[in-house]
């Protein structure tokens, strides 16, 4: 069975795990009475961590976008939001390749821009991830070993350029000159982008920000139900849910988000209504705005693209 065949199948079984979880997570009898308690100023402080991780989310993605080619932030800012629209009825791949398409210009300079913004965010992670788990010096080679491949990316771009000729002299040469050409697009905005030092610092600025806020977020929600979810734990439960959401497959990742942030922060009917509004913040209610922002990019609601 395919990867992708294996992963949809396992996808309803997941999301059943998780509903399950969160049913026997939640007290029915105590939720009115949390509801009624709950102090709505964290709240609200949360919501404003979640505007700010968008719009720093979508700003970086122009910074970098208008270093390779004319770019509108009010565009870029519409097609991010739209993303979470497009990975929510779309495999999140597939959800952020169809988002590009909606900033305009030359499609593969737009990808490549996303894709560092985007490489940054998950160098972080996975960085911070090793080093709160206990593995410090793993995390920190890891850190290394990445920022090699940024350095010497060229060595890779020569590499995939052998393999393309490897194509062409085996008779494949139609392909071959399509993914050729695809791929320089794509590598020339990358590379022009990754050479503006300031940018490039700017933007791992920007995503540790995200990570910060999105953290700091969890933690606020959990406030407004007097609850008292330390840093490194709240990172914990971001982690955790990041990794469920990616490997289960389920849209928008609905439920096993939930999970892994109740993994790491404990179950309890306060756990349980603190995962579910986090997430909604941050993730859910822009699914909704994305669709109504798709749909009328889509119907020619606004032309301010760049082309």
């Amino acid at each position: 069975m395919k990867r992708s065949s294996l992963r949809r199948a396992l996808s309803p079984i997941a999301f059943l795990i998780s509903l399950v979880y969160l049913y026997k997570s939640i007290d029915v009898r105590e939720l009115p009475y949390v509801i009624r308690e709950a102090n709505y100023v964290p709240l609200v402080i949360s919501l404003l961590l979640s505007i700010l991780t968008v719009l720093l989310s979508a700003l970086r993605w122009y910074l970098i976008l208008r270093r390779v080619q004319k770019a509108s932030f009010k565009r870029t800012l519409q097609a991010f939001v739209s993303g979470y629209y497009l990975m929510a009825i779309l495999p999140p791949t597939i959800g952020h390749i169809t988002k590009v398409k909606l900033v305009g210009g030359d499609y593969f300079l737009a990808f490549s821009s996303l894709l560092l913004g985007i490489a940054t965010e998950v160098i972080i992670i996975l960085s911070l991830g090793l080093i709160f788990l206990g593995f410090t010096k793993l995390g920190l080679f890891g850190i290394g070993i990445i920022l090699t491949g940024f350095i010497y990316d060229k060595a890779f771009h020569k590499i995939m350029l052998t393999f393309f000729e490897i194509l062409e002299n085996i008779g494949i040469k139609k392909i071959s000159k399509v993914l050729k050409n695809w791929w320089q697009r794509g590598y020339s905005g990358w590379k022009k982008a990754k050479e503006d030092k300031i940018t490039f610092f700017i933007t791992f600025l920007i995503s540790l920000a995200v990570i910060v806020f999105q953290v700091f977020g969890l933690i606020f929600v959990g406030k407004a139900f007097s609850l008292n979810i330390l840093p490194k734990k709240a990172f914990y439960a971001f982690l955790m849910s990041v990794v469920f959401a990616s490997l289960s497959g389920v849209p928008s990742g609905v439920g096993v988000n939930e999970l892994g942030i109740l993994i790491g922060i404990g179950s309890s009917t306060k756990t349980a209504l603190t995962a579910f509004l986090y997430k909604f913040m941050f993730q859910y209610q822009y699914s909704i705005i994305g669709a109504l922002v798709f749909y009328k990019l889509l119907g020619g609601w606004d032309e301010d693209s760049s082309s």
